[in-house]
Formats: C-alpha cells, sequence, structure tokens
C-alpha cells in the first residue's frame, strides 16, 4: 500500500506508523482486562498518537461491541445510502437507528477507553475483553461469547480460507 510521504527525511521505522494514520486495518486477538473505571486498553498497533474518538454501538445480534473510527462511522453510513433498492425513507430510518444507537467514547494518550456501562451490561462484558481486529473496525467481546462463536464460525473460516487455496 502506497501512502503520502510528509517530509524529506522520514526515518524507515517510523514509516509505518504515518500510513497507518491513513488507512485503519485491525487484525489480531488480544485479550485485556476491564479496570475499576470501566476502561480497556486498545493495543498499541491499533492506535494512533494522542487522544482519539470513536463510535460505539451493539451488534445486531447483542454479541458484541461493534467499534468505528468516525470516519469509518460515516463510511458506514454512507455506503448504506448506495446500497440499491433502499428508499430514502428505509436510509432514514437506517440511520435513525444506526447513529442514534451509537455512543461515543474517547481512548487518552495511553489507549484506555471508556466502555458505557449500558452496552457493557447488553453483551455481558465484566472483568475481562478479547478484542477482535474486523479490518475497517474492531469488536469488543466477552471472553465466553467470543470462543462460543469463533468455534461455530471455523468452519465457514476453514470452507473461504481453502477456497483461497490458504
Amino acid at each position: 500500500m502506497w501512502c503520502k510521504v510528509g517530509r524529506c527525511g522520514l526515518k524507515w521505522r517510523d514509516f509505518p506508523r504515518m500510513c497507518a494514520a491513513t488507512s485503519r486495518n485491525y487484525t489480531g486477538e488480544y485479550r485485556h482486562g476491564i479496570d475499576p473505571k470501566n476502561r480497556v486498553t486498545i493495543p498499541a498497533a491499533w492506535r494512533s498518537e494522542g487522544e482519539e474518538t470513536y463510535k460505539l454501538r451493539v451488534d445486531t445480534t447483542q454479541s458484541c461491541l461493534l467499534v468505528f473510527t468516525n470516519e469509518e462511522f460515516l463510511k458506514q453510513i454512507e455506503k448504506a445510502s448506495q446500497l440499491p433498492g433502499i428508499s430514502p425513507r428505509e436510509l432514514q430510518q437506517f440511520i435513525r437507528q444506526f447513529a442514534g444507537q451509537a455512543i461515543e467514547s474517547s481512548a487518552d494518550k495511553q489507549g484506555r477507553m471508556v466502555l458505557p456501562v449500558e452496552l457493557t451490561r447488553l453483551i455481558g462484558l465484566n472483568g475481562e475483553a478479547v478484542l477482535i481486529g474486523a479490518s475497517n473496525r474492531f469488536e469488543i467481546w466477552n471472553p465466553e461469547k467470543w470462543e462460543a462463536k469463533k468455534a461455530a464460525e471455523s468452519l465457514v473460516y476453514n470452507n473461504v480460507a481453502s477456497q483461497l487455496g490458504m
């Protein structure tokens, strides 16, 4: 992937972090404790420099929290507006539900993000969380629910991976 070089003399070791700022790609599985202030630490590989704001919402099955950067959140709304067969009224209803049920949360300079209590209760999150990279967003799971979901999806994953020659 190519990205714009910001200034002359950039050290090669700084290049990956610069590229990460222009395009997010969340990958990996991380287990982190939830501290007494209901904060979870975002993996260092996923962070940008300084504080960052995210949009959080529960997925449609109430299994996990979906975490979007503000930019990606707006892209999801734009993608919905491009779907064929969606009327303006249906689009407005989707946006109302999608945006209306999202809660904004910020991560501090150490990457700690406060998880809204009302959302953590909905998905049964307490004490420990699993953060799963999902390409353009990441997900926060209850560890037991994640293990069950991963096992349930392994057949589909293996089938698709096999078709890709992996």
